[in-house]
């Protein structure tokens, strides 16, 4: 054991002095550090004047010796190495006393001496003293810190290396409080700074690249140091230099090139720049060195730095497919004697490396016919990745995206469907989950195809049809439609539609059908065969007077089926129905013009023959002749109308059948009731057969001629027709009045007419023939008279309007008509020389004692 100066003489107390003992001490003291520093500082600490000590020492470090200085602050720092020494200087920097503003100031003045010992003495201070937090905080909060950075940066490049790693050491120390880091980068020349620690990165006995790799890798801890140190132009040069530094030997420059490296990678800009840099592969071989490093420590920052580059998309990528990586973290995962702080920064690294796992099975559901809805557990992954999923038809890629979940259209009806599901990221693919198999719902079919028609008749139509394409289920039939109407339901593929017209296109629909229903329908045209020699023969049909047409037709030469007999349609109305090919039909009106069409009826259907239209042969009367009859007057209000009623009844009543017994009959009245029957014989014998009219009612069906039969005890009885008393003139003129008055009796002689005239009268509505002057083709006049307030008897009134001569008749054709008292307008008719008449159906009984009291 050496022996120390201490021990044979106390001379700690000579630091006090002023003097050169003072320097003395000085020297006697870095020897006895030297020799035997633990016991030394003991001794120094334990002494009761330790506390003055120090302050010698303190006020020696303002010397302008050189040596005198930097011996002083050799032995500051050596004191403060220890926890206690650091705590009794930190003490004297932080009290009252006035020398304790002049320990930093001097320091720094003494990194500018030329003695380069007291330079390195000096520096070393410092970083001593930054070690610890209190030291930080105090170097940080002192008023020069700038001009401190300033010199200890300079010293960065000094050519004693050791100087160099003091200064570098002094700014990694600082550098470990966040408040160190923002002081150097908030300094006027930071850019500087950091330049001077980029160069001083690298391999050296000091440390000073170490010490310049843990300051670079605190900076970039800080998001504006590292955008600051990857702007600077050696930036490039920085990682490389680290990449170097992490492959050497030196256990401390290779940590803190981890650490360094790791700070640089938490930034994608950073990470980026790192792993495009030459020597990426070499750090990336480095780092899975280090794991089985028998420094646990070194196996931490290498597994921490390959975390921390895994943490990034592109370098976890970069990492699994690295030969090296995976396997050496395996390999420290499963030693059972590793640094539990080791395996587990390694357990997180594998996590990130970790593929993608086999996804579980997705949960299909069928939500119809024609969609599915497939759902799957999401898949978690450390590596940063965003995951997506693709949904597999078979081979089929259905769906590609982020979400769980996705619905799967356009599927066909009753059809099976498997379903598998993969996950992947950027760089990565799961294997494919299990399949899960699903057979969507039914529907309705799609339309029959190729539906044509297979064959025609005039009646029927044979159509035919393939299955569909897409029976989308168990196929119940099929549905045969002509128009809106259903036909026939049917398991074939054909169908025969009946009871069809010749000649005549169809609209057939024809649609497949499952438990959900009708399919679409599929249409066709189809025609049925031309009625051709199946039809009765186009009617001849011959016109035999202006009343009467004879019908003839021939059997269809080729007979669909059976006839059972034949219809004669005549206007669209059967007026024949029957077995003969013949008909004749009667009482037409002439001058009209008639359509005949004959249908042959047999086993397979009706058949029509062509139409066939004639025209009744025209009357052959003198038009220009004036009217027979006038019409009754214009009643202005009903009241009149009234009134004539009122006298009709009371004429009626008196020509009762009481009345006329109760008075002697004259041989005049019995000769008049001879010559009225004798003429109505006459006129009988002149009656053409008789006429069909359909718009009259069955009282004008009967023959138009007045019938006067001759009965027992001389009565005689006219049956004539009594129109609507709404028909105009015309109507009854042309509808009621006899054939055989328009016609015929103009050869009649003067007395026969006369007694004609006497014997018609009408007693209604308050209107009575007068007479009926003449019957001729060329006029015809007819005087009505009003007996509203006087009732004449037949007798009277042939007596008081005997027969007028034909001028008469011209003349009151061409004016006004008059009666007793009344004047009475001509029959409009009259204009167009077409005859009036008015014939009332009234039934006249009259005896024998009534004609001889009339003569």
């Amino acid at each position: 054991m050496a022996t120390c100066n201490w021990q044979e003489e106390d001379y700690f107390s000579m630091l006090m002095h002023a003097d050169k003992k003072s320097h003395v001490a000085l020297e006697m003291l870095v020897d006895d550090l030297h020799a035997d520093k633990e016991r030394t500082i003991h001794k120094f600490l334990g002494h009761s004047g330790a506390e003055d000590f120090l302050w010698g020492l303190v006020k020696l470090l303002g010397s302008d010796i050189p040596r005198v200085a930097g011996n002083s602050a050799y032995i500051i720092g050596t004191i403060a190495e220890t926890e206690m020494g650091c705590h009794r200087i930190l003490g004297l920097a932080k009290g009252e006393h006035s020398e304790r503003r002049k320990i930093l100031p001097d320091l720094t003045r003494m990194l500018t001496f030329d003695d380069a010992e007291s330079v390195m003495n000096a520096a070393g201070t410092m970083g001593t003293l930054a070690e610890g937090y209190e030291g930080r905080e105090w170097i940080l909060e002192e008023p020069c810190l700038p001009e401190t950075l300033e010199h200890v940066t300079a010293l960065l490049q000094a050519e004693n290396l050791w100087t160099a790693s003091n200064a570098a050491l002094v700014l990694a120390r600082l550098s470990i409080s966040e408040n160190g880091c923002n002081r150097i980068l908030e300094h006027e020349n930071s850019q500087h700074i950091l330049s001077r620690l980029v160069q001083s990165l690298g391999v050296d006995e000091a440390g000073r690249g170490m010490n310049a790799a843990f300051a670079i890798g605190r900076l970039c801890d800080i998001e504006i140091g590292r955008k600051r140190l990857l702007s600077l132009p050696d930036s490039e040069r920085m990682l490389s230099a680290l990449a170097k530094m992490l492959c050497c030997d030196d256990t401390g420059a290779s940590k803190n090139a981890c650490f360094a490296l790791s700070c640089l990678a938490t930034n994608v800009e950073g990470h980026t720049r790192l792993l495009n840099n030459i020597h990426s592969d070499d750090i990336l071989r480095t780092l899975s060195s280090l794991l089985n490093a028998s420094d646990s420590e070194t196996g931490w920052f290498a597994a921490m730095t390959l975390r921390t580059l895994a943490s990034q998309p592109r370098g976890c990528l970069r990492l699994r497919e690295h030969p090296q990586v995976v396997p050496s973290l395996k390999a420290v995962d499963k030693k059972s004697d590793a640094n539990p702080d080791l395996k587990e920064e390694v357990g997180i690294t594998l996590e990130i490396l970790k593929k993608l796992e086999k996804p579980l099975p997705p949960v299909v559901e069928v939500i119809g016919s024609d969609r599915i809805l497939a759902k799957w557990e999401a898949v978690s992954t450390k590596s940063g990745f965003q995951v997506r999923y693709q949904l597999f038809d078979l081979t089929k890629c259905v769906y590609t995206g982020k979400d769980t979940s996705c619905e799967v259209g356009n599927l066909l009806p009753c059809s099976q469907y498997t379903y598998k599901i993969r996950a992947y990221t950027e760089g990565d693919e799961s294997p494919f989950s299990d399949t899960v198999t699903i057979v969507t719902e039914e529907s309705v079919p799609s339309p029959p195809q190729n539906l044509r028609v297979l064959g025609c008749t005039i009646t029927q139509l044979k159509i035919g049809w393939d299955p569909p394409d897409q029976v989308n289920g168990a196929l119940k039939g099929y549905y045969v439609f002509q128009g809106e109407k259903l036909i026939e339901h049917t398991s074939e593929l054909t169908a025969i539609i009946t009871g069809l017209t010749a000649s005549t296109s169809y609209e057939i629909e024809v649609c497949a059908a499952t438990v959900k229903g009708k399919g679409e329908k599929a249409c066709v045209i189809g025609t049925t065969s031309d009625i051709g020699a199946h039809a009765p023969s186009k009617p001849h049909v011959q016109v035999l007077g202006r009343n009467e047409l004879h019908i003839t037709w021939d059997s269809p030469e080729v007979p669909l089926g059976r006839i059972t007999r034949y219809d004669l349609l005549m206007n669209g109305k059967i007026i024949y129905s029957g077995t003969d090919l013949s008909y004749t039909v009667r009482r037409l009106t002439p001058d009209t013009e008639y359509s005949f069409v004959v249908l042959a009826l047999t086993s397979e259907g009706k058949f029509d023959s062509k139409v066939t239209k004639k025209k009744t042969a025209k009357d052959e009367y003198d038009s220009s002749r004036p009217p027979l009859y006038q019409p009754p007057p214009r009643r202005d209000s009903i009241g009149e109308e009234t009134k004539a009623a009122n006298a009709q009844k009371k004429k009626k009543q008196s020509l009762t059948s009481n009345d006329l017994k109760s008075r002697p009959v004259s041989s005049a009245k019995k000769k008049i009731c001879i010559i009225i029957i004798i003429i109505s014989l006459f006129l009988t014998c002149f009656r053409p057969g008789k006429r069909v009219q359909a718009s009259r009612s069955t009282s004008t069906e009967s023959d138009s001629i007045p019938q006067m039969p001759l009965v027992g005890n001389y009565t005689q009885t006219f049956s004539l027709d009594l129109p609507d008393n709404k028909s105009t003139m015309t109507t009854w003129n042309r509808t009621f009045i006899p054939m055989q008055l328009r016609t015929q009796p103009s050869n009649l002689p003067a007395s026969q007419l006369q007694r004609v005239n006497s014997t018609l009268g009408e007693q209604a509505k308050g209107i009575q023939f007068k007479r009926v002057e003449a019957l001729t083709r060329s006029q015809t006049l007819i005087d009505i008279k009003n007996t509203q307030n006087a009732a004449l008897t037949l007798a009277e009134q042939v007596e008081k309007y005997p027969i007028s001569h034909s001028a008469t008749a011209r003349d009151r054709n061409s004016g006004v008509m008059r009666g007793k008292g009344n004047n009475l307008m001509k029959s409009p008719s009259a204009r167009h020389r077409e005859p009036d008449s008015l014939l009332l159906q009234q039934s006249w009984s009259m005896g024998s004692h009534e004609l001889q009291s009339a003569r």
